[in-house]
Parts: structure tokens; C-alpha cells; sequence
């Protein structure tokens, strides 16, 4: 603070950081928590690396919007599923507005920055594989036209269904199921202060527990970084685990990752094909019967060894050759990961699972074991689109 006296009149200038700055202008867009952290602090990881984004970097930005609570338990009971699907969309492109807001700030004053694109970000996601989308909306077309016997066939049509067969169906089984981002929101959001990583592999916050969507602005601006949260909100009490039909994650197992030179326990994670299986929707149940996901498509008994991969892939194939809806389903989570969730029409991929993080209310254990009864109690799907 400045202050000059001048002719019976106090003048007060008012001198504000510009980490402040950046802070207020995200909060006044809507971000419920913003945080600052180092390049240096994350770079150690090729997924976490923002060089990767913006060659020479210095500072990012986490930014966090919450998601309602009433919106949450009522996909929790499966009352309604509409809603939070509607305020996925709508935070996720709010985030993505914000960071915008926040680039062209610090563009204005001279420095390079770059709005990060958030969740479904993948770096394999190229040219080659988005062109693949065209493909696999024909081969759908063509697998319903064959299954419909009022259509006729042509040649031609058999001929290019048959081609398209062999190049997608071998294409899917040799796919990676290993999905590495752009950026990983989550440790930035830790080596800013946000929160910190929990048993799940969630970001846990203070007040809304792993209930957050985040995004990140990165920069050659050399910001001054916020301290890491000394407390971890999580409180080990695995209610997540239990809330996770596919069994991505150990109940009793653990595993030490680093962010930002904290260590954090975490659940022992198995291999991602669990959540391709259960959380795109193609299964609503595997290791609990009481209850299901949303999906409408029935249970599975997932392998416990390392077959899993290529059951969860021949899985996608059979959802293909199936045709109809369960066909479309399973377009809609492959053109999403091509476009990006911040691209998403509302009726793309309507939400099936995150239980493991929607039920967790961090350190307030009364409301996580309250969301997670709603969620044991809330029955099985049987058909979601009659």
C-alpha cells in the first residue's frame, strides 16, 4: 500500500500482485478454488510435464468448480441422472471459459499461456484417430442396416462392411488401454494447494471433498507459487472403494506416488481396463449385485488376472456387433475421447458411474457414509432407454 498526502486530500493506491490478480478474475468467472504452483514442482513426470504444452514455461494455474450436492445424491439415489450430466457439461465448459479469460489477462501483459483442454485429453489422440470415427459410425450404420430385415444389402454395402470389420475390430484389440493426458489436472491441482490425492487417486479438497472438476492454465509468467495443503482431507475410510463396481483399485493394498515432493498412500490400482469395462456404461455391475451403475446393459464377471485387457476390449468389439444401442453407446465414449468433454453435446455419453468420487465428502465422514447408503440403496437398471 502507497499513500501520498496531497492538499487536505489522502490518496490511497492500492497495489495488487498479479498472482492476485489471476485469483480474483477466476473467482469472479465462478472458480471455487484457484492455486498457483511451479513447472518445476510437477515436471518430473512425462504425464504432469507442462513443457509438453508450452516449451519453456514457468507457472500454472489450477482452477476448480464444485458440483451440487442435491445434483449428486440425486444421481446417487438414481432419481435422476439428467442433471448432473447437464452441470457436468455445463462446469466443464465453464473451466474452460475461465481458463481463457485467464490466458488472454496474461497474454495482454506479454506472456505465453496456454488453456489446457481437460478430462479425455489424451496424447494418442491424433489425426489418424479421429479420422477412425467416420469409420466406425458407418460400420455401425451398416451392422444395424444388416440386422434389419426390411433393408436389403447391397454388394457394395457387404463389401465395405466387411472391410470396415477387419479394420476396426483388429484395431480395437490392439488397442492401448493406458490413456496418458496432455496434462494432469490433478497434480497441478495438489502442487497448487487445491487439495490432495486420496485412496481413490481422486483430488480430495477441504470443503468439497472429491466432488471438483479442474482445469489449468499454464504460462511463461514466473508466478509466485501457494503452499502445498499440509493436511490430507482424506480419511482412509475406503468407502470408495467399496462405491467402485468395476474393482479398479485394492481395498488393503497400497501404493506410494509422489507430487510436488509429497508422498501420498494411495489404493493399489489394477489395470485401467476395469473402468473402459464398467464406467463408459457397457456393464452396470461386476463386484456388487444389490446395486448398478446406470448403465443399462447388465452385469459382468470381470477376470482377475491379466486377461482383463483383452476381455475389455473383445467386450467394445461385442458392443459393436451388437448394433443398436448399446453400438451407439459405445461410439458416443470413442468420438468423446477424440473431441474432448469440453466439446460435448449434452446427449453424448450420459454418465454411468463415478461413484468413487462423487460419494466422497472428504474429512466429513457423516456425509460420505450418507451418500454412500443412498448409493447401495438405490437398486439396479434394467433398461435405461425404454
Amino acid at each position: 500500500r502507497i499513500i501520498k498526502r496531497g492538499d487536505d486530500i489522502l490518496t490511497i493506491l492500492e497495489t495488487i500482485s498479479l498472482e492476485d490478480q489471476i485469483k480474483k478474475l477466476a473467482k469472479d468467472e465462478g472458480a471455487v478454488l484457484v492455486g498457483i504452483c511451479s513447472v518445476d514442482s510437477i515436471k518430473d513426470k512425462e504425464f504432469s510435464d507442462p513443457n509438453y504444452l508450452l516449451p519453456g514455461s514457468k507457472s500454472v494455474i489450477s482452477i476448480a468448480i464444485n458440483y451440487s450436492d442435491e445434483v449428486v445424491r440425486k444421481y446417487l439415489t438414481k432419481e435422476a441422472r439428467e442433471p448432473l450430466n447437464i452441470e457436468e457439461t455445463v462446469t466443464v465448459k465453464n473451466l474452460k471459459r475461465i481458463g481463457e479469460k485467464i490466458k488472454i489477462f496474461l497474454e495482454e501483459k506479454g506472456y505465453k499461456s496456454v488453456n489446457c483442454d481437460l478430462n479425455f485429453d489424451y496424447r494418442k489422440n491424433n489425426a489418424k484417430t479421429k479420422a477412425a470415427i467416420d469409420g466406425i459410425k458407418m460400420l455401425i450404420d451398416l451392422i444395424n442396416k444388416e440386422k434389419d430385415d426390411s433393408y436389403h444389402m447391397t454388394k457394395n454395402d457387404e463389401k465395405t462392411l466387411e472391410r470396415l470389420k477387419r479394420m476396426i475390430f483388429s484395431g480395437i484389440r490392439r488397442s492401448d488401454l493406458g490413456f496418458m493426458p496432455e496434462l494432469s489436472h490433478k497434480c497441478v491441482a495438489v502442487a497448487a494447494g487445491l487439495g490432495r490425492i486420496g485412496w481413490s487417486g481422486n483430488l480430495i479438497t477441504e470443503k468439497y471433498g472429491a466432488r471438483v472438476t479442474l482445469n489449468s492454465v499454464i504460462t511463461t509468467a514466473q508466478l509466485k507459487p501457494d503452499k502445498l495443503l499440509e493436511k490430507n482431507p482424506c480419511t482412509k475410510c475406503k468407502i470408495c472403494e467399496k462405491s467402485c463396481q468395476a474393482g479398479l483399485f485394492s481395498r488393503d493394498e497400497s501404493q506410494i506416488i509422489t507430487i510436488a515432493g509429497i508422498e501420498e498412500t494411495i489404493a493399489k490400482r489394477y489395470s485401467h481396463a476395469y473402468c473402459v469395462a464398467i464406467c463408459p456404461g457397457m456393464k452396470g455391475q461386476n463386484r456388487f449385485k444389490g446395486w448398478s451403475t446406470w448403465s443399462p446393459f447388465g452385469p459382468v464377471s470381470l477376470p482377475l488376472d491379466e486377461t482383463i485387457d483383452d476381455f475389455s476390449r473383445n467386450l467394445i468389439v461385442e458392443a459393436f456387433q451388437k448394433g443398436g444401442k448399446e453400438a451407439d453407446n459405445m461410439f458416443k465414449f470413442i468420438r468423446l475421447n477424440n473431441i474432448g468433454l469440453h466439446n460435448k453435446p449434452n446427449e453424448d455419453l450420459l454418465l454411468t458411474c463415478s461413484f468413487c468420487q462423487l460419494v466422497c465428502s472428504g474429512a466429513n465422514m457423516q456425509e460420505t457414509k450418507h451418500n454412500y447408503k443412498l448409493l447401495t440403496n438405490s437398486g439396479c437398471v434394467n433398461d435405461l432407454y425404454k
